[in-house]
Order: C-alpha cells, then structure tokens, then sequence
C-alpha cells in the first residue's frame, strides 16, 4: 500500500519522531505521527505514511486515554523521570480520598501551564532547549480537558504512588497534571510512567509492534468521524482536481467517496458549494 495509517506501540525510550522515521524508511514514503508521546512514556502512536500525512490535521484532535503512575514527595525540572528528583514534601500524611479531592477540580476545561521541558515554542525557542540551557522559557497557559479520573491504586508513604486511569483531550500534559497534583497537595509530584491506552479510534490492543510486519488500515481511517458524501464519477473527478462542485447539504468538513474509495475532504459552505478542502485523488 502506498498510502495508509497505523496504529502502532511505542516503547519507552523511542521518540515519537523516531517512530515516524521508521515508517518513512520502511515504507519508502513520507510520515507523520499524531499525538507526540514523550521519549519515556509508552503505547498508542497512530502514524500516518504517504498521501494519509494530508489528513492528519483531521485526526490530531482526538481525545486519548492514559495509564499514568504518579509519585507524590518529590519534583523535578521536567516533571518527570527525565530530569533529576528533588525531594519535595512529606506524602505520608496523604490519604486516598485527598488525592481525590485534589483531583476533582483539575477535571474539566482549564487552563493548563505545559511543562517546563516540552515542544512548546516561544518566539521561535523550543521550551526543551531553553530548559536544557538553563534558561527555562515562560509557557503561556493554554486551555486543556480531563475529562474523566479514575484512582486506580494508592499507596501511601513519603512517597506516595498512584496510578491512574486518565480520558483527555488533545493537546492535554499528563506531567503536568502530576505537578498541580503534588502542587495541590502540597507534597509535589512526578509523572514516574506513562501508557497511552487509546488514540481516538486506536486502542492498544489492536495497536501493532515496531517490530512486526505491518498491516496499514486505508488512509480513511483518519476521517472516518466525519459525515460522508456520495459523489458520482464525473463530481469525484471535479474534487480530485480541485474543482468547486454545487449541491452542498451541510456545512463544515465532509469526507467524499466515489464508488467505496476515499476522493478528499470537502467543506459545504452557506451557498451550497463543496469547497475541496484536501484532495487525495482516488483511493487505492
């Protein structure tokens, strides 16, 4: 298949950019992830290869779930394992049900301040970099979703461990939620590991290996959310050049099929014109 979409589990200590270039050179095609996973965290890394990569943008904002274990008595620059502990407040005053209490209004919206070591960008500077340099940047907040927690295990001590079972939206940092945790709690806390369990559609347990032969899902895969539109031959061939086509039902972003086969994407707009928004051409 020259164009496709897989979900795949990463390891801990592979990047999320590796993981694509591996696709890249197997594949012998271009290659894009959706939802960086941190170096240290493992699971669900979807990537895309070939004309899929156009589609991403369609995807990148699915809500995930995470397996996430989080260690209360301590902190560290990046707020997690990546960076030296420091020792932080005495948890063995912490029981279960401060944890919980702390956690209840971190669920929701919110805004959320990145950590310190990540790809945020500020004026051109990477925060990771900074940091590195001992210039840490000042990371703008930006709004985030928990949507829902549940404490999966508590064991309490000095250092206090927890593991939790955590749905989120795009875009949202587990470590920083171990911070505001421990913040909370005035103890500190530390992202001690981290599983993705699912990525939109992709759970773990239909996820493939790196290692392993792998077998691509067709590039619709990453619009298949979207509401479809039935084209004849002659519209489909309009859209696979870029062309504007009248008949436009509803607005916003629509998948367009000819015969079973994924042609693009198409925005209808308020005068019943479908826009091409990201051209395929005919699926194989």
């Amino acid at each position: 298949m020259q164009d496709g979409v897989l979900g795949l589990v990463k390891p801990p200590g592979c990047s999320s950019q590796d993981a694509s270039s591996l696709v890249r050179r197997r594949t012998g095609r271009p290659a894009g992830h959706l939802g960086t996973l941190d170096p240290l965290a493992a699971g669900v890394l979807v990537v895309a290869f070939g004309r899929a990569t156009r589609l991403i943008r369609y995807a990148e904002g699915a809500d995930k779930e995470y397996l996430a274990e989080i260690w209360l008595g301590c902190t560290s620059a990046s707020d997690d394992f990546a960076q030296p502990l420091v020792r932080g407040g005495d948890a063995s005053r912490v029981r279960l049900t401060d944890v919980s209490a702390a956690l209840s209004p971190l669920r929701g919206t919110h805004p959320q301040r990145p950590p310190a070591y990540s790809a945020r960008q500020v004026a051109g500077q990477r925060a990771y970099r900074a940091a590195r340099e001992g210039r840490p940047l000042e990371l703008p907040s930006r709004m985030a979703t928990l949507r829902a927690f549940t404490v999966e295990r508590f064991e309490g001590g000095s250092t206090a461990r927890l593991r939790l079972h955590l749905e989120v939206g795009a875009g949202y940092y587990v470590r920083s939620l171990a911070r505001d945790l421990g913040e909370a709690l005035g103890t500190g806390g530390v992202l001690a590991a981290l599983v993705r369990t699912r990525s939109g559609v992709h759970g773990i347990s239909d996820c493939q290996a790196l290692e392993e032969p792998w077998v691509p899902e067709a590039p619709r895969a990453l619009v298949a959310h979207l509401p479809a539109v039935e084209l004849t031959r002659e519209e489909a061939e309009r859209i696979a050049h870029g062309q504007r086509l009248p008949g436009a039902f509803a607005l916003g972003p629509h998948r367009a099929e000819f015969s079973g086969r994924l042609v693009g994407v198409v925005v209808g707009d308020t005068e019943g014109i479908w826009h091409p928004q990201t051209v395929l051409g005919m699926e194989d």
